[in-house]
């Protein structure tokens, strides 16, 4: 399936990222990539007019990274930052 975006996460995210165990690390990642194909609002939801969030329930907590629309390419790309929510 082709994906319908492309995501591109700031060095705070991938900071963020690295310092969580290595299995909710790929479960973040295996999410990400399935809202890249699949529309699910479970994983990915629209907070804002700008602001989206990816959601990942892993071993009893919720973790959350704030998105946004990166509109000065052709190519549709989401910027990753990190949130302490």
């Amino acid at each position: 399936m082709d994906s319908k975006f492309e995501v591109l996460f700031l060095e705070e995210a991938r900071q963020f990222l690295k310092g969580l165990q290595e299995k909710t690390r790929i479960k973040i990642l295996y999410n990400i990539d399935k809202a890249k194909i699949l529309n699910d609002p479970k994983l990915f939801k629209k907070l804002t007019t700008d602001i989206w969030e990816f959601r990942t329930k892993y071993n009893r907590l919720q973790y959350r990274l704030l998105a946004f629309w990166d509109k000065t390419e052709k190519v549709k790309t989401l910027v990753i930052q990190r949130t302490d929510l």
